[in-house]
Protein backbone atom coordinates (compact mmCIF):
# COMPACT_ATOMS: atom_id res chain seq x y z
CA UNK A 1 0.00 0.00 0.00
CA UNK A 2 1.48 3.37 -0.93
CA UNK A 3 1.02 6.75 -0.52
CA UNK A 4 2.49 10.23 1.38
CA UNK A 5 1.10 9.39 4.55
CA UNK A 6 -1.06 6.51 4.60
CA UNK A 7 -2.22 6.31 8.28
CA UNK A 8 -4.38 9.91 7.33
CA UNK A 9 -6.26 7.02 5.91
CA UNK A 10 -9.77 6.66 6.52
CA UNK A 11 -11.57 9.63 8.48
CA UNK A 12 -13.52 10.98 5.26
CA UNK A 13 -15.08 8.02 4.63
CA UNK A 14 -18.24 6.17 6.34
CA UNK A 15 -17.54 4.58 9.20
CA UNK A 16 -14.66 6.41 9.61
CA UNK A 17 -12.40 2.94 9.05
CA UNK A 18 -8.63 3.23 10.25
CA UNK A 19 -5.60 2.03 8.18
CA UNK A 20 -5.20 -1.13 11.05
CA UNK A 21 -9.25 -2.13 10.15
CA UNK A 22 -8.18 -1.73 6.03
CA UNK A 23 -5.13 -4.19 6.36
CA UNK A 24 -7.03 -6.67 8.42
CA UNK A 25 -9.95 -6.84 5.41
CA UNK A 26 -7.45 -7.05 2.98
CA UNK A 27 -5.59 -10.25 4.85
CA UNK A 28 -8.89 -11.48 5.49
CA UNK A 29 -10.24 -10.81 2.13
CA UNK A 30 -6.84 -11.94 0.33
CA UNK A 31 -5.62 -14.87 2.25
CA UNK A 32 -3.49 -15.93 -0.64
CA UNK A 33 -1.61 -12.73 -0.15
CA UNK A 34 1.72 -14.00 1.25
CA UNK A 35 3.42 -10.34 1.81
CA UNK A 36 1.51 -6.94 2.42
CA UNK A 37 3.88 -3.94 2.74
CA UNK A 38 3.20 -0.59 3.86
CA UNK A 39 4.60 2.98 2.64
CA UNK A 40 5.42 5.94 4.41
CA UNK A 41 3.61 6.36 7.87
CA UNK A 42 3.36 8.97 10.44
CA UNK A 43 4.37 7.32 14.00
CA UNK A 44 2.20 9.62 16.12
CA UNK A 45 -1.30 7.62 14.18
CA UNK A 46 -0.01 3.92 14.48
CA UNK A 47 -2.74 2.79 16.76
CA UNK A 48 -2.65 -0.23 18.84
CA UNK A 49 -4.59 -2.51 16.01
CA UNK A 50 -1.76 -1.30 12.95
CA UNK A 51 1.06 -1.65 15.75
CA UNK A 52 0.08 -5.71 16.49
CA UNK A 53 -0.21 -5.85 12.56
CA UNK A 54 3.30 -4.92 12.18
CA UNK A 55 4.64 -6.81 14.48
CA UNK A 56 2.97 -9.94 14.60
CA UNK A 57 1.28 -10.63 11.70
CA UNK A 58 3.60 -12.92 9.17
CA UNK A 59 1.86 -11.45 6.28
CA UNK A 60 3.13 -8.37 7.39
CA UNK A 61 6.74 -7.21 5.68
CA UNK A 62 9.02 -6.27 8.78
CA UNK A 63 10.09 -2.96 7.38
CA UNK A 64 8.25 0.38 8.21
CA UNK A 65 8.83 3.68 6.82
CA UNK A 66 8.42 6.10 9.35
CA UNK A 67 7.97 9.96 8.72
CA UNK A 68 9.82 11.65 10.92
CA UNK A 69 11.43 14.52 9.06
CA UNK A 70 14.19 15.75 11.92
CA UNK A 71 15.13 14.86 15.23
CA UNK A 72 15.42 18.09 16.98
CA UNK A 73 12.36 19.18 19.00
CA UNK A 74 12.40 22.86 18.02
CA UNK A 75 13.02 21.89 14.07
CA UNK A 76 9.94 19.27 14.51
CA UNK A 77 7.74 22.28 16.47
CA UNK A 78 8.58 24.51 13.76
CA UNK A 79 7.91 22.22 11.30
CA UNK A 80 4.40 21.62 12.97
CA UNK A 81 4.82 18.27 13.21
CA UNK A 82 2.84 16.23 16.24
CA UNK A 83 5.52 14.13 17.33
CA UNK A 84 8.47 14.46 19.73
CA UNK A 85 11.92 13.07 19.02
CA UNK A 86 11.76 10.57 22.39
CA UNK A 87 8.37 9.56 20.96
CA UNK A 88 10.06 8.75 17.65
CA UNK A 89 12.41 6.35 19.51
CA UNK A 90 10.20 5.16 21.85
CA UNK A 91 8.72 3.61 18.82
CA UNK A 92 10.87 2.46 17.39
CA UNK A 93 12.01 0.66 20.37
CA UNK A 94 8.83 -0.57 21.35
CA UNK A 95 8.68 -2.02 17.35
CA UNK A 96 11.93 -4.02 17.68
CA UNK A 97 10.88 -5.44 21.00
CA UNK A 98 8.11 -6.58 19.78
CA UNK A 99 9.51 -7.81 15.90
CA UNK A 100 13.74 -7.59 16.51
CA UNK A 101 13.99 -8.39 12.89
CA UNK A 102 11.85 -5.13 12.12
CA UNK A 103 14.08 -2.53 9.18
CA UNK A 104 13.17 1.15 9.88
CA UNK A 105 13.41 3.57 7.13
CA UNK A 106 12.63 7.15 7.64
CA UNK A 107 12.56 10.52 5.73
CA UNK A 108 14.70 13.23 6.96
CA UNK A 109 14.92 17.06 5.93
CA UNK A 110 18.73 18.46 5.68
CA UNK A 111 18.52 22.66 6.23
CA UNK A 112 14.94 23.66 7.56
CA UNK A 113 14.73 27.10 8.40
CA UNK A 114 16.32 28.18 11.69
CA UNK A 115 18.75 24.70 11.97
CA UNK A 116 21.97 25.45 13.18
CA UNK A 117 24.75 23.17 13.77
CA UNK A 118 23.45 21.85 17.04
CA UNK A 119 20.10 20.99 15.67
CA UNK A 120 20.94 19.60 12.53
CA UNK A 121 23.49 17.44 15.02
CA UNK A 122 20.48 15.90 17.03
CA UNK A 123 19.19 14.92 13.76
CA UNK A 124 22.11 12.92 12.36
CA UNK A 125 22.16 11.33 15.78
CA UNK A 126 18.90 10.09 14.89
CA UNK A 127 19.60 7.71 12.15
CA UNK A 128 21.77 6.32 14.71
CA UNK A 129 19.11 6.14 17.84
CA UNK A 130 16.31 4.86 15.84
CA UNK A 131 18.35 2.30 14.04
CA UNK A 132 17.36 3.61 10.04
CA UNK A 133 18.50 1.52 7.58
CA UNK A 134 16.88 2.79 5.02
CA UNK A 135 16.99 6.74 5.39
CA UNK A 136 15.65 9.01 2.30
CA UNK A 137 17.37 12.61 2.86
CA UNK A 138 15.85 15.70 1.27
CA UNK A 139 17.45 18.87 1.64
CA UNK A 140 15.38 21.62 2.42
CA UNK A 141 13.77 23.76 -0.47
CA UNK A 142 10.95 26.50 -0.08
CA UNK A 143 7.51 26.92 -1.55
CA UNK A 144 5.94 30.21 -1.68
CA UNK A 145 3.46 30.75 0.91
CA UNK A 146 4.50 28.81 3.32
CA UNK A 147 5.13 29.62 7.11
CA UNK A 148 8.73 28.10 6.37
CA UNK A 149 9.05 30.16 3.61
CA UNK A 150 9.20 33.81 5.44
CA UNK A 151 11.57 31.99 8.32
CA UNK A 152 15.53 32.51 8.54
CA UNK A 153 16.66 30.39 5.76
CA UNK A 154 20.08 27.72 6.05
CA UNK A 155 22.52 28.62 2.80
CA UNK A 156 21.54 26.19 0.03
CA UNK A 157 25.04 25.04 0.01
CA UNK A 158 24.99 24.13 4.10
CA UNK A 159 21.71 22.46 3.11
CA UNK A 160 23.41 19.97 0.49
CA UNK A 161 26.86 19.83 3.01
CA UNK A 162 24.30 18.67 5.84
CA UNK A 163 22.15 16.54 3.43
CA UNK A 164 25.24 14.44 2.33
CA UNK A 165 26.06 13.86 5.94
CA UNK A 166 23.34 12.08 6.40
CA UNK A 167 23.46 10.42 3.44
CA UNK A 168 26.46 9.02 4.37
CA UNK A 169 25.14 8.39 8.07
CA UNK A 170 22.72 6.12 6.44
CA UNK A 171 24.61 4.39 4.56
CA UNK A 172 27.01 3.54 6.98
CA UNK A 173 24.33 2.18 9.08
CA UNK A 174 22.68 0.12 6.18
CA UNK A 175 25.52 -1.00 5.22
CA UNK A 176 26.54 -2.48 8.36
CA UNK A 177 22.22 -3.79 8.83
CA UNK A 178 23.57 -5.98 5.27
CA UNK A 179 26.51 -7.37 6.88
CA UNK A 180 24.41 -9.22 9.76
CA UNK A 181 22.42 -10.26 6.71
CA UNK A 182 25.03 -12.19 5.23
CA UNK A 183 24.49 -15.98 5.40
CA UNK A 184 21.24 -15.73 6.32
CA UNK A 185 18.36 -17.75 3.76
CA UNK A 186 15.81 -14.76 2.97
CA UNK A 187 11.91 -15.22 0.83
CA UNK A 188 13.04 -13.09 -1.87
CA UNK A 189 10.50 -11.68 -4.19
CA UNK A 190 11.56 -11.56 -7.72
CA UNK A 191 10.93 -8.11 -9.55
CA UNK A 192 11.58 -7.95 -13.07
CA UNK A 193 12.87 -8.30 -15.58
CA UNK A 194 14.03 -10.92 -12.94
CA UNK A 195 17.36 -10.02 -11.81
CA UNK A 196 16.82 -8.43 -8.93
CA UNK A 197 14.12 -8.60 -5.72
CA UNK A 198 13.30 -7.55 -2.34
CA UNK A 199 13.70 -8.78 1.43
CA UNK A 200 11.04 -8.93 3.72
CA UNK A 201 12.85 -5.82 5.26
CA UNK A 202 13.10 -4.50 1.97
CA UNK A 203 17.22 -5.24 1.27
CA UNK A 204 18.14 -5.42 -1.84
CA UNK A 205 18.83 -8.43 -3.81
CA UNK A 206 20.55 -8.81 -7.58
CA UNK A 207 20.86 -12.30 -9.31
CA UNK A 208 23.58 -12.89 -11.47
CA UNK A 209 21.61 -14.59 -14.32
CA UNK A 210 23.07 -16.40 -17.57
CA UNK A 211 23.74 -14.64 -20.41
CA UNK A 212 20.19 -14.81 -22.83
CA UNK A 213 20.96 -16.51 -26.06
CA UNK A 214 19.27 -14.23 -28.96
CA UNK A 215 16.08 -15.95 -31.17
CA UNK A 216 17.60 -17.20 -33.91
CA UNK A 217 17.13 -15.72 -37.52
CA UNK A 218 14.48 -17.78 -39.80
CA UNK A 219 16.70 -19.49 -42.00
CA UNK A 220 20.02 -19.44 -39.58
CA UNK A 221 20.75 -22.42 -37.79
CA UNK A 222 20.47 -22.41 -34.32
Amino acid sequence: LTGVDLTSYGPDLPGAPTLGQLVERILHRVPALERLRLSSLDGIEIDDRLFALLTQEKRMMPHVHLSLQAGSDLILKRMKRRHSRAQSVGLVERLKAARPDIAIGADLIAGFPTEDDALFAETLALIDDCDIVHAHIFPYSERDGTPAARMPAVPVPVRKARAALLREAGAQRKAAWLQTLVGRKQDVLVERPGDRGHTPGFAEVRFPLPPVRPEPVEGQAS
